[in-house]
């Protein structure tokens, strides 16, 4: 998606005309994938190039990152990040993070994290997450070695530090239900299908637009959030968690491809409806991160947004998300905003 400027002279006036060469490489669509020779079913290896490591974040441009600051209009920030920690305790098994004031000197202090895992909580997994049950290579056939021996260089998250900013569109998913009278516990496992969050699109007036962020409104952080001590401390292990999510279906990855999005993120623990199993290739996340690079968030703050969104028909705002800077890390925090 290279875009380049000539320059035409008239009548000794000169005309800029910027033409964008998308076309002359343009992007196929999803049944026309694989392009690379040996490249599995469904995956975009190679569209964009062959040592690329950004994947669908390719479809954020300059040019988006302009547009998007056009939908600033009242000013209201919303923090997108859960707070540290705030799962007690941490989900899927992990380890608890601890947080210590160290002092400096005499009248300074400084922050101790220790055994801070970067998916404790809100966060965008990295291309070097989760590699095909199946095959067992990562996006653009990147292995295992590469990511463990090699430090994960080539699909580290560094290389989305100065990426992550365009148009965020919020599908209110769960709001979708609770409007028409179906009954959800997002707490416990049930899908939410291609065809509701089409509809629920249709219903707040929302158009997807190549490079949008699509944030999905399930409702499990809320639910979470008012959960009990003792039912939090039940869903922690990962063989007991549960929760609502999206359909992890061929077509709603071809949707998601067909429509450029660059990132789809959830306020939920996997995005997809979890459990799920580990031993099927046809899980999402093994669709989504594997195969077409396609950046999944997790546990996301997404209540107030929705309800600010409801209140003035709203659904779209500039996302700015700064993944930390960590040479060949794995996955980051989002450190996200949405803007209205």
């Amino acid at each position: 998606m290279a875009q380049s400027t000539f320059c035409v002279t008239v009548a000794s006036s000169t005309v800029l005309l910027c033409i964008t060469l998308c076309d002359v490489n343009p992007i196929p669509a999803f049944d026309q994938l694989p392009v690379r020779a040996g490249a599995p079913a469904d995956s975009s290896w190679g569209v964009f190039g062959e040592e690329d490591a950004l994947g669908c974040l390719n479809f954020l441009t300059p040019a988006g990152v302009v547009e998007a600051a056009a939908l600033v209009r009242s000013g209201k920030v919303f923090r997108l990040d859960a707070k540290l920690g705030f799962a007690r305790p941490p989900l899927f098994g992990r380890a608890a993070m601890a947080h210590q004031v160290v002092p400096l000197s005499p009248n300074a202090n400084d922050d101790l994290l220790a055994q801070f895992n970067t998916q404790e909580g809100s966060q965008w997994d990295g291309l070097g997450h989760v590699g095909h049950v199946r095959h067992g290579l990562f996006y653009n056939g990147v292995k295992v070695e590469e990511i463990r021996d090699g430090r994960n260089a080539r699909l580290g998250i560094h290389h989305w530090a100065d990426k992550f900013v365009g148009r965020g569109v919020l599908i209110d998913a769960f709001g979708f239900r609770k409007a028409r009278g179906v009954a959800i516990d997002p707490l416990r496992r049930d899908v939410y299908t291609l065809e509701e969050l089409k509809s629920a699109l249709e219903a707040q007036g929302t158009t997807l637009q190549p490079g949008s962020i699509v944030l999905v409104h399930t409702g499990w952080m809320e639910a979470y959030e008012s959960a009990s001590d003792e039912a939090k401390r039940a869903l922690a292990p990962m063989d007991k968690l549960s929760s609502a999510g999206v359909e992890a279906s061929r077509p709603m990855v071809e949707w998601l491809w067909n429509n450029r999005v660059a990132a789809i993120g959830t306020d939920c623990p996997s995005v997809e409806a979890f459990p799920f199993d580990f031993t099927d290739d046809n899980a999402l996340h093994y669709r989504a991160l594997p195969l077409l690079g396609l950046p999944l968030g997790e546990l996301f703050v997404l209540a107030p947004l929705a309800a600010d969104c409801a209140g003035d028909g709203r659904y779209e705002f500039m996302l700015v998300s700064a993944p930390l800077h960590i040479e060949g890390g794995i996955a980051s925090p989002p450190n996200a905003v949405a803007i209205k």
